[in-house]
């Protein structure tokens, strides 16, 4: 099964831990080489410097997620969300590392 629900490519975060709570739903989230499967009440530590990843298992969910220190987040959401559509791998690279991000893998398969 493909990733149709979406998630960001395998990427390391050089400067910033991440901490997720997943509100509702259920995820696949990969950090390094480990992968566990997330549902509403969990939560998970991204550290900085470790590859990771996540897929949305269920049809709908949200999360709640925070970045320690923010650094350039906020400007990284603003740029995907000022995007018309969906950016190519290249162009999804470039705007991960105009914000401190690597892109190091493709997203998670599930």
């Amino acid at each position: 099964m493909g990733n149709e629900k979406g998630g960001p490519p395998l990427h390391v975060h050089p400067n910033q831990d991440e901490i997720f709570f997943i509100v509702a739903g259920e995820y696949l989230f990969q950090v390094g080489e480990d992968k566990h499967t997330l549902k509403a009440g969990d939560t998970i530590f991204l550290p900085r410097t470790i590859p990771h990843t996540f897929a949305q298992l269920s049809e709908t969910g949200k999360m709640f997620f925070l970045f320690q220190p923010s650094g350039k987040m906020e400007d990284f959401f603003r740029a995907l969300g000022n995007l018309s559509s969906p950016p190519s791998p290249e162009q999804g690279a470039k705007i991960f590392a105009e914000h401190d991000m690597q892109v190091v893998g493709p997203p998670l398969q599930y």
